[in-house]
């Protein structure tokens, strides 16, 4: 199923469900972002909450 990209919303995360799948944009209309971090530093502490593993994706993390 196609979703409609929202082009207010990059992602490149193609293993979430919530990707567009056609264009590296999110097919949701928000996001939410937060953190696993008391006091995040680095891009790496933040975390899109809005992900949602979609299960046709058979691709790990390497």
């Amino acid at each position: 199923m196609n979703k409609q990209p929202n082009h207010c919303i990059k992602c490149t995360v193609v293993s979430c469900a919530n990707h567009a799948k056609n264009e590296n944009y999110c097919a949701l209309d928000t996001v939410s972002i937060g953190t696993h971090e008391c006091n995040p530093t680095v891009s790496q502490c933040v975390d899109c909450e809005s992900f949602v593993l979609d299960n046709k994706s058979h691709n790990s993390c390497k």
